[in-house]
């Protein structure tokens, strides 16, 4: 009984095998029909059932490869002679034909692997000794492509092995064996094409080695007729162009080398060597700006191309950009850490070239205008500071507005901050302050050694802190507030007492929205107190009187709300309505401007229009023409009370007019402004942040500044 079960098993099996076999050869049969009818793609699909049904069906891989090579499928047609070479490992030639079609796809480890497999089998197959001289030349195996190559032509001596054996021989730099088999190839056929552009190879390697003249000119010649004949026989033959072109370069003739090389590009190879070499030819006949285009796209696609930023930074100081040489010198500089293709000589040449381009920058920069020099903190009146009698410490604050970068800014000889690589800084100082200082003297020095200085009388004024009220959310007399546990942020209101105007108002650093020109001013702000117990509120008279108060958060425990269990008969709830509010537009429209051009209305509502389609307007504000001063008011006091008056809760911003960026810093410009004066420029951008602390109805902000800039990265800072 045993025994009849287990050959009724066998008998299954067996006929399981069978029916696919059958199957995978029935597709087979319908691929190749429908292949005949040149159906290539339904061919495909019945080829892919047919391997699948059957794995080992050799003739459905092959079928497949075909149909592929003849569709362009490169990538596939070396995984199906893959498969072949491993189910019939025993016939070199598949192999061999894998080997081949590796390389296609430039995958040259791969086809070396299975050449190697393929001569183990048969050390005669030519097909794979091809294969393996080709993946190691491309691998860069010398020894193992010339071992290949004398096989090869030991084997047979035939066009293509003395072709192979010349790419060799011009890769071991042995160019006399090289130009000799090229030789050959051409004598036995006038009409191999790839042995004519080989040749001019050669001959421009051999012009290298040559010092004389005469054979340099003669060399040169030889590569260019070469090429020639290699064009009369495929006039398509960019590699042809490609040395043509360098052999006219190298004979200086660099118009027709920029035609070849860009006839390269026009019959489409657009290879990095096609772009370094037009670059190359732009520098040399002294077109710069050209060859920074070609360069710009080698960069683009790899920052790191350390030979592109070279050549890149001597065309720009070619054009006399020499910020520009300075910044690619640098990047290269530090992509060759690291690099041993680079030793120190080549970074030692750099370190000199950034050196002397910095000096040029620096001597055609040299000016002798004395910075100017503005103290902003403390506040000042006819050169006279007050300051409060109860500091032990002073602030010094103030900006300088110079051509040139600063080399010092001191405050009472102690050195200020600032940032040493921006035009026009702000500077910052803290200095000691005793009851005897009478005086503060701040000054500025250029890289130029252009020197000035500010003199401020100091009168002691009243000591006495601002005091701070908290009106919303009301706090405990221990300065606690109870807040929901899960809450996020807080809307903190409040007012601020003193005998001096207010200059800083701030929670946790961040500025709250007050009105700067009244005296005991109310203050908002929106307060991100997620993972936080507590914030600090800190306010400043104009004499540096200062006060912390600090405010505990207590969290509610969370409430337990009992779920309504859903009805039985599924009746869905109506979903809770959203929240809606008033939304407003603020257009702020500047053109009639005292030291710019004018500007011109350029369809500014139809723009507004599309941008806030999503937005049901409530109303639309309309502002023109607004001085630095104007503006600072407009978004300080008056926006802000009406928006707590309207409960607005969507602020939409359009700005239209002249923008200007410096330092990175984007601006835009009231129609007072001066162009040599930066302080004169409207800073907007805290401007969300400052409209979100208007009133705990605002949930949302949106600025867009359609300005024109005076420079061409203004665009991209403000959009």
């Amino acid at each position: 009984m045993k025994f009849i079960r287990t050959l009724s098993l066998v008998l299954l099996v067996g006929c399981t095998l069978a029916a696919s076999a059958q199957g995978g050869k029935a597709f087979l049969k319908e691929g190749d029909a429908l292949r005949k009818a040149g159906q290539l793609e339904q061919a495909l699909e019945k080829y892919g059932l047919a391997v699948s049904v059957d794995p080992k069906l050799v003739k459905a891989y092959q079928a497949r490869a075909e149909v592929n090579e003849l569709l362009g499928h490169k990538q596939a047609v070396a995984t199906d002679r893959r498969h072949i070479a491993e189910l019939v490992p025993e016939d070199a030639g598949f192999g061999a034909a894998a080997a081949m079609a590796y390389l296609e796809v430039d995958s040259p480890a791969v086809a070396r692997r299975l050449s190697e497999a393929a001569l183990k089998k048969d050390a005669k197959n030519m097909q794979a000794l091809q294969a393996r001289i080709r993946a190691c030349l491309k691998l860069g195996d010398l020894d193992c492509a010339t071992a290949a190559s004398d096989a090869a032509v030991n084997l047979k001596g035939s066009t293509d092995t003395y072709y192979l054996r010349g790419l060799v021989r011009t890769a071991t730099r042995d160019y006399q064996t090289a130009e000799s088999d090229l030789d050959r190839v051409i004598a036995w056929n006038h009409l191999y094409e790839p042995a004519y552009v080989a040749q001019a190879e050669v001959q421009l390697a051999m012009y290298e080695r040559y010092t004389g003249p005469t054979m340099q000119m003669r060399t040169l010649e030889k590569a260019i007729d070469k090429c020639r004949l290699a064009l009369e026989l495929n006039p398509q033959s960019t590699d042809a162009l490609f040395w043509r072109s360098k052999a006219y370069a190298a004979q200086k003739e660099y118009a027709k080398a920029i035609d070849d090389i860009s006839r390269c590009l026009a019959l489409g190879r657009t290879d990095r060597a096609v772009y370094l070499q037009r670059a190359l030819y732009y520098h040399g006949y002294g077109q710069h700006q050209n060859a920074v285009n070609d360069l710009n796209r080698l960069i683009l696609e790899d920052p790191k191309d350390i030979e592109a930023l070279l050549l890149r930074a001597e065309c720009r100081e070619a054009n006399l950009d020499m910020d520009g040489a300075l910044k690619d010198l640098e990047n290269a500089q530090k992509e060759m850490q690291g690099n041993a293709a680079y030793g120190t000589d080549a970074r030692r040449k750099i370190d000199e070239s950034r050196t002397r381009i910095a000096q040029q920058v620096f001597e055609m920069n040299r000016e002798s205008d004395a910075p100017r020099l503005t103290v902003v903190e403390p506040h000042s009146r006819d050169s006279v500071a007050q300051v409060s009698a109860a500091l032990s410490h002073l602030k010094v604050s103030g900006h300088i507005l110079d051509r040139s970068l600063l080399k010092t800014i001191t405050v009472n000889g102690m050195s200020a901050e600032y940032d040493k690589e921006e035009k026009d800084p702000q500077f910052f100082a803290v200095i000691p302050w005793s009851v005897s200082d009478k005086e503060i003297v701040v000054q500025a020095i250029d890289v130029y050694d252009n020197f000035t200085s500010v003199v401020l009388k100091v009168e002691r004024s009243e000591g006495v802190p601002p005091v701070i009220q908290l009106t919303a959310p009301l706090a405990a007399s221990d300065r606690s507030i109870t807040i929901e546990s899960g809450k996020e942020s807080l809307f903190v209101e409040g007012r601020v007492s003193d005998g001096s105007p207010i200059r800083l108002i701030a929670v946790n650093g961040v500025n709250a929205s007050y009105a700067p020109d009244q005296m005991n001013p109310e203050f908002s702000i929106k307060v991100d107190v997620k993972d936080r117990d507590r914030f600090t509120v800190r306010a400043e008279d104009q004499f540096g009187n200062g006060t912390d108060q600090v405010y505990t958060l207590v969290r509610k425990a969370p409430e337990v709300v009992a779920v309504k269990p859903t009805p039985v008969g599924g009746g869905a709830t109506a979903p809770a309505p959203s929240r809606t509010g008033t939304t407003w537009v603020i257009h702020i429209e500047n053109s009639n401007y005292r030291n710019f051009p004018a500007t011109q209305s350029t369809g500014d509502a139809a723009k507004m229009q599309k941008a806030f389609s999503n937005y049901a307007i409530s109303r639309t504000i309309n502002k023109k023409n607004l001085t630095k001063e104007q503006l600072d008011r407009f978004f300080n006091i008056e926006l802000r009370d009406l928006v707590r008056t309207n409960k607005v809760s969507t602020i939409l911003v359009w700005y239209s007019g002249h923008g200007k960026s410096v330092g990175g810093k984007a601006y835009w410009v009231p129609v007072d402004a001066r162009k040599d004066d930066i302080y004169s420029y409207f800073n907007y951008g805290s401007l969300k942040a400052q409209m979100q602390n208007y009133s705990e109805s605002v949930d949302k902000t949106v600025v867009v500044s359609d300005a024109a800039g005076s420079d061409a990265s203004f665009y991209e800072l403000t959009r």
